[in-house]
């Protein structure tokens, strides 16, 4: 039987801040949603959101964009069931009958967020345009003429509507966009290299990575960590509030840092204080969901090489969080890497994705995207891969709120 996994998207706002997240039905037997029948899918996914995992597990206080296919939708029942805090994206599929439009107005009237999915325009839609708060454009269909055009025209009915860019796959194509006058953008774009690297790495980026350098050296024990962290006082009070945080989970209350690298040990603290100094360090043009990013993929490499029995998990938490340092960093993930003193493994999984460890990486990456038949690491079952792949997403929501308040 296929396992049902539930994908999570990024939607950002002009400044690049997460506005919402589109979650969306996945099978592991498909790269697509894997099923023909789009009210089967849905439900699917609301089942598993509504009995199984929790919708604030998976996008916290943010808006759930979920797909709603006619045939769910002329049920009239998901004003029952669903919070208003999901916003329901009508499928491009959806017939623009009276009896759908009807359902729709009815629905906003009941405060949801109306989103129209891969728009293309017809007079037809003209009633469900006017309903909208949403319009979604996807801009590998049309060129930047149609697209205008489409614009023009939605905002002629719907001068209130936000427009969405979806699709986008390079940095450089969103900074286009945001000129053309689009609200919101959608796409896995945030989370790849830009093309131009910048030559060096600035200076207080540098010092991060001695830090890092110096935190994840096999030669430096618990005495000579414990120094280097008291060293430096905003880190030790984020260690010490990480330390006691939920995403821990210690019964007592842990004072100092000599404290926690005995309850922990050597080789969490030094995880936690490299997610530490990562995130404070200068994120630039970069979207903060680059840094949720990685610490899902450190916390499901990790969760993942523990249910394959592989040894030292910790490095594969490492292989996940280093894995977009390039990005964020705007430099070779080579020129970087070298600068840490890592396993030669660690360094093949990094820089070419080989290995167990570049296996298990690729994997984290296809499920962001949704893309199960790039799935590469096979030794656990997709449900156990689904439930480490929930688990991370829960655990890298509750770090970064431990990191933000710091």
């Amino acid at each position: 039987m296929a396992t049902a996994f539930i994908g999570r998207q990024p939607i950002f706002n002009r400044k690049l801040r997460t506005q919402a997240y589109e979650l969306l039905y996945r099978s592991d037997n498909s790269g697509t949603a894997g099923v023909e029948d789009d009210r089967a899918a849905t439900a699917s996914l609301l089942l598993d959101l509504l009995t199984e995992v929790g919708l604030e597990k998976i996008v916290g206080k943010h808006p759930a964009w979920i797909n709603v296919p006619e045939a769910m939708l002329l049920e009239g029942r998901l004003g029952e069931v669903l919070p208003t805090q999901c916003a329901l994206e009508i499928l491009e599929t959806v017939r623009p009958t009276p009896e759908v439009v009807e359902q729709v107005g009815r629905l906003k009237d009941l405060g949801y967020t109306i989103v129209l999915d891969d728009f293309a325009w017809t007079e037809a839609h003209q009633p469900l345009v006017a309903l909208a708060d949403v319009v979604k454009l996807d801009v590998l269909e049309h060129d930047d003429m149609a697209l205008a055009s489409h614009m023009e025209r939605i905002h002629q009915l719907a001068p209130e509507a936000k427009l969405l860019a979806e699709k986008i796959e390079q940095r450089e194509r969103f900074n286009d966009l945001q000129d053309m006058g689009f609200d919101y953008f959608q796409g896995y774009f945030f989370a790849r290299p830009q093309v131009v690297r910048a030559e060096r790495i600035p200076a207080n980026q540098l010092a991060v990575m001695e830090l890092i350098g110096r935190v994840n050296d096999p030669e430096v024990g618990l005495p000579e960590l414990a120094e280097i962290i008291a060293r430096d006082a905003a880190l030790s009070v984020k260690t010490l509030r990480y330390v006691n945080s939920p995403a821990v989970g210690l019964r007592a209350q842990v004072e100092s840092v000599q404290q926690a690298l005995t309850l922990l040990g050597l080789d969490t603290i030094r995880h936690w204080v490299t997610v530490l100094s990562i995130a404070g360090m200068d994120f630039g043009d970069n979207s903060p969901e680059l840094f949720l990013v990685m610490l899902t993929r450190a916390r499901f490499c990790e969760l993942v090489s523990k249910e394959a029995g592989l040894e030292k998990p910790g490095t594969y938490f490492t292989i996940g969080l280093l894995s977009a340092i390039d990005v964020l960093m705007n430099a070779d993930m080579e020129k970087i890497i070298g600068e840490l003193p890592l396993t030669d493994e660690v360094k093949a999984a990094l820089i070419r994705h080989e290995g167990v460890g570049g296996d298990i990486l690729r994997t984290a990456m296809a499920l962001e995207q949704g893309l199960m038949n790039e799935i590469m690491f096979r030794e656990v079952d997709g449900e156990t891969l689904n439930r480490c792949w929930l688990e991370a997403m829960e655990w890298a929501d509750e770090v970064n709120r431990v990191s933000e308040a710091g």
